[in-house]
């Protein structure tokens, strides 16, 4: 079975004596198996009966095929899906274990099953060895790939070999079939063994614009790596546009090629790896480009598995097809590629080659290729086949102008640039088309307003593109999208176009990035390597101007902040644990310019996870950062992030937070008033018979906790903590309030319990403030709580020697120490009418 360890699922449809999906999760060295009869759904409604069965041998994961009649389970069987899984409650836990225990949440990700589900016990004993009859439900969960469609109408066929499961029912034959066409066609015979060198690829010649013509054909242009696919018997090979083999980087891929029910062929095709949206993504390949390890390789081949688009088929069995006319060879390729796994056939469209690469620029992809319909495969660069690039659109910073020349008035160019990693901006190039008279005037109004003596890119590097010398500077305040051709070599762009300016566009949004030339494999290669050597197992990144000082006053650099954060990692990673983190980022310090940041930028390491979460306001996925080790904590600071907020819930459980929360905020206030609130707090809490915890905000306010068990909604919990706020309130009307006006609230300290929201935030503790003298969010012991207290006092030089000091972390219990709500619930109740309150009317 291609994957390693204890990761990943196979579902297989098996035409027994009744049709059946079997579900097997790899575990314990086995494949743990049920028979779900009416096979697993997309939709949450549906609650699938799953027979608990006996468990198989990991390699029986690959097999498709036949049965023979009077064996056990006689029948077809394709492999419908495949992919990976994890444990999502809890987090990273055992398989085996919730097994055992009668419930498992996972999280899957396969070519057709995706996101999370529940696999749940509902009859039987708890399994023994001689068990295998449990009765089970498999429930599919509310997220973002739930749907109502019938997934296994709608996809019926295997993942590997293609075929349906009547399909592989009736299956041999394929190959004579072909064959007597081929006959038919007076295809000449091959002598030549099937290697490499005995399939040159036709490599295609560049066109400006796209054009119709009804003796063309046109095919979407993948953003991947070519690849010429032999197989001979049950030999497999892969290999790249200069003939090195790379078989052992794509298993997937040999494997669903080794399923086709056809022993001979040659096909020319690209090897992409899709993103979420189903969209080609170079950056993603380049984490497969470069594995020959053949446990790394598998091991990626389910967690970021390619795919071959197959577009032309060169030879079958004992025929050269080579000489057919294109149209023939592709006829032939679509009746032997028929799957949506790993290897899959690439359409085509007739004549209508403008309509089809507008379709394709809109789409965002790289551009099409048009070939002749009754050309022969010619193994060399020829008009035969012709590529169009789509022209890119990207945002861009303004930096700067040039002065008018000629009759042109205002302005002649503007400058413009892109962040790197480093937070620097990258001078890119000069746009000077796509303005008329009043564009001029309007823009040329904004730079004057945003003019500085200073240029805002960095210091170009030897061979790059650079601002001219007699140029006008303004800051980097303004953002416009341009179209152009492509990248060139020395970091620049062909073409440019302005477009328009972007009212509310995020210079810091606008991120350096340069995709290579598909006719220049080496600087992928050279890509593809220094991805690798940052890769998930090195988690390594170069810190960049660590001497940059951000606390002015102080003198403490981006260095020391860095430091810090490595140094209390170990404290701080518990609360962060399966968090979505949101960042402020502070390039140049607490005194210059900041910004938030939620989406993870593309330039991230692909070491660091990310998860997407539906942004109701945003109406997309916004992919928050979950930091998950040291390394990743300090990759942010080196980002210019000072402060790192964090939800209330985790990713397990996004919608139930697991604590209360009481953020006391002293605004207009003093932090002695907020330690009176504090105090009160902890003192209700402990009467309802709850055991809370307290942190400094890292500034002037408190944090009071509670841990809970996640099991209630962000609304019941918001409602409790709004109950003890009111008592808390009552008690000490002189140094608290629940009035969110600063202006009304008379110097008391406001209880902020609508903090606990879906999405809203705190600062994680231990997190830096970007404040003078950097204090941090300080975990307190209660007896700590006094009137003098000053929560400046912990910053990034005294707390690791406080955590040092202290061995413990006194905070902890806010997610050790999770609560209920209903035996306290009374109490609160009883605690409101003797304070002569009532209960919110919701």
């Amino acid at each position: 079975m291609i994957g390693r360890g204890d990761d990943f699922f196979v579902v297989q449809k098996h035409a027994a004596r009744q049709l059946h999906y079997d579900f097997r999760l790899a575990m314990e060295g086995v494949l743990r198996s049920w028979a779900v009869p009416r096979g697993p759904s997309l939709n949450p409604a549906d609650k699938r009966l799953a027979v608990m069965v006996e468990d198989h041998p990991v390699a029986y994961g690959d097999f498709e095929g036949r049965i023979p009649a009077g064996n056990y389970g006689a029948g077809a069987v394709i492999v419908w899906d495949r992919g990976t899984y994890r444990v999502v409650d809890p987090p990273d836990g055992d398989a085996a274990d919730a097994v055992r225990a009668g419930k498992l949440d996972l999280e899957m990700h396969g070519f057709k099953l995706r996101g999370a589900y529940t696999l749940v016990r509902t009859r039987g004993q708890p399994r023994r060895a001689s068990d295998t009859k449990e009765q089970w439900l498999l429930i599919k969960k509310r997220d973002a790939y739930a749907v109502t469609e019938d997934v296994l109408q709608a996809h019926p066929r295997s993942v590997l070999s293609g075929l349906t499961v009547e399909e592989m029912r009736a299956s041999g034959g394929l190959d004579e079939a072909i064959v007597r066409e081929l006959t038919r066609l007076e295809t000449p015979a091959r002598d030549a063994a099937y290697g490499p060198a005995a399939f040159p690829l036709t490599l295609a010649k560049t066109a400006a614009e796209p054009f119709d013509g009804a003796e063309w054909i046109f095919e979407l242009k993948y953003d991947g790596v070519r690849a010429l696919a032999l197989r001979d018997g049950a030999q497999v090979r892969l290999f790249g546009r200069n003939q090195r083999e790379i078989t052992r980087r794509y298993p997937e891929v040999t494997l669903a090629l080794a399923a086709l029910p056809c022993a001979r062929f040659a096909l020319d095709g690209e090897i992409v790896a899709l993103d979420d949206s189903g969209r080609p993504s170079f950056q993603l390949l380049q984490r497969r480009m470069h594995r020959d390890d053949a446990r790394e390789a598998a091991r990626l081949s389910l967690a970021l598995p390619a795919t071959l688009f197959a577009f032309d088929l060169l030879a079958f069995a004992d025929f050269d097809l080579r000489p057919l006319p294109l149209e023939q060879r592709k006829a032939l390729l679509a009746r032997l590629i028929r799957g949506e796994g790993p290897v899959r056939y690439c359409d085509h469209v007739t004549a209508r080659g403008q309509e089809f690469f507008a379709a394709a620029a809109a789409a965002g992809l790289e551009g099409i290729v048009a070939k002749r319909r009754t050309a022969p495969y010619r193994g060399v660069r020829s008009g035969d086949w012709i590529k169009i690039k789509c022209p890119q659109t990207s945002r861009f910073v303004i930096g700067g102008w040039t002065d008018p020349a000629g009759s042109r008035t205002h302005f002649g160019a503007l400058l413009i640039g892109q962040y790197e990693p480093s937070g620097e901006l990258r001078f890119v190039s000069r746009v000077g088309t796509g303005f008329d008279d009043a564009k001029l005037r309007e823009i040329h109004s904004l730079l004057k307003t945003h003019a500085s003596d200073h240029s805002p890119f960095r210091q170009a590097r030897p061979g790059a593109a650079a601002p001219p010398r007699a140029a006008h500077f303004c800051a980097p305040d303004l953002v416009c999208e341009v179209r152009f051709g492509e990248w060139t070599g020395d970091g620049g762009i062909r073409h440019p176009r302005f477009l328009k300016l972007v009212a509310d566009g995020d210079p810091r949004q606008c991120l350096a990035g340069q995709p290579p030339s598909e006719d220049d494999p080496q600087p992928k290669d050279r890509a593809g390597e220094a991805e690798e050597r940052a890769g998930a197992d090195a988690r390594s990144f170069a810190i960049t101007n660590p001497g940059k000082v951000f606390w002015p006053v102080e003198g403490y650099t981006k260095g020391d902040l860095i430091e810090y954060y490595a140094t209390i990692a170990p404290w701080m990673l518990p609360y962060l644990k399966d968090r979505p983190v949101v960042l402020t980022r502070y390039p140049d310090g607490i005194e210059g310019k900041s910004f938030f940041q939620k989406d993870a930028p593309a330039f991230a390491p692909s070491w660091i996870r990310t998860a997407k979460i539906w942004s109701q306001d945003a109406q997309r996925d916004i992919a928050y950062f979950v930091l998950d080790s040291a390394e990743a904590i300090a990759y942010m600071a080196n980002l210019g992030a000072i402060p790192l907020h964090i939800w209330s819930s985790r990713l397990t459980h996004l919608e139930r937070p697991d604590w209360l929360l009481f953020d006391i905020d002293p605004k207009g206030s003093t932090t002695a008033l907020a330690v009176i609130v504090a105090r009160a707090i902890g003192a209700v809490l402990r009467e309802i018979g709850m055991r809370p915890y307290v942190k400094t905000s890292g500034q002037m306010g408190l944090h009071v906790l509670v841990g809970l068990v996640p099991e209630y909604t962000y609304e019941q919990a918001r409602m409790f903590a709004e109950l003890v706020a009111r008592v808390v309130v009552k008690r000490v009307p002189a140094a608290a309030t629940l009035l969110r006006n600063k202006e009304r609230r008379d110097g008391r300290t406001y209880i902020d319990y609508l903090q606990l929201a879906l999405g809203q935030t705190i600062a994680a503790p231990f997190a830096v403030r970007p404040a003078p003298g950097a204090p941090v969010s300080a975990p307190l012991k209660w007896i700590e709580l006094k009137p003098a207290l000053d929560p400046p006092r912990w910053n990034i030089k005294t707390m690791p020697q406080r955590m040092a000091r202290m061995r413990l972390d006194p905070f902890l219990g806010a997610l050790t120490d999770p609560q209920r709500l209903e035996a306290a619930l009374p109490k609160i109740e009883a605690a409101l009418a003797v304070n002569g309150l009532t209960k919110p009317d919701r």
